[in-house]
């Protein structure tokens, strides 16, 4: 028997076996070190024993920005609009903005108590919401089109129980947008003949 002969310029094939082995050896290692790698955390083997560090910053919210606006996915609620009681308050210094509100707030499905008057102005609408009505408040804040700086514990407020039974209390500030007296239907005009 003769051994093979060696090409010229060309590398033995027992020598590329090896060089395509070594190759899918580096492959196999990279995609393992990869995988399942989310981009949002790191594996730091520097030690003897092997740590991972998770970065959690942007698990607390749900926020998302939409032409120069933040609006937040309300958690969860325990219950249906029409299980909760809302009542609103007016705040703000203009006449027929709590019934209106109300009325928007109502639209959405919550069970509207009777419209009134905070015990004073204030410059920024507030929604107070009792023990277990957190989700339910967050969420009759983004009706108002609030973020949930706005949404507050009842146990903050002042109300000298102007809050009554209500489950979620909105307060409304300065900060509501005009009235139109039309849309309210509340206006009355009184004519004398003389």
């Amino acid at each position: 028997m003769t051994a093979p002969e060696a090409r010229p310029g060309g590398l033995d094939s027992n020598i590329r076996g090896l060089l395509v082995l070594g190759a899918a050896v580096i492959v196999g290692i990279l995609l393992l070190a990869s995988w399942g790698d989310d981009g949002g955390s790191t594996v730091d083997a520097s030690g003897s024993t092997p740590s991972t560090t998770v970065d959690t910053s942007n698990l607390g919210s749900t926020t998302t920005a939409a032409d120069a606006a933040t609006t937040t996915t309300a958690p969860p609620s325990d219950h249906t609009p029409s299980e909760v009681s809302v009542i609103v308050l007016n705040g703000s210094g203009q006449a027929g903005a709590a019934a209106t509100s109300s009325q928007n707030v109502g639209g959405a499905g919550y069970t509207m108590l009777t419209p009134g008057n905070a015990p004073t102005n204030i410059d920024s609408t507030t929604v107070y919401y009792a023990d277990g009505y957190e989700s339910d408040a967050i969420a009759v804040a983004q009706v108002l089109g609030k973020g949930t700086d706005a949404v507050k514990p009842l146990s903050d407020a002042s109300l000298g129980g102007a809050e009554g039974d209500a489950n979620v209390v909105v307060i409304l500030g300065a900060d509501t947008p005009p009235v139109d007296s039309g849309a309210t239907g509340s206006s009355t005009t009184t004519t004398t003949t003389g």
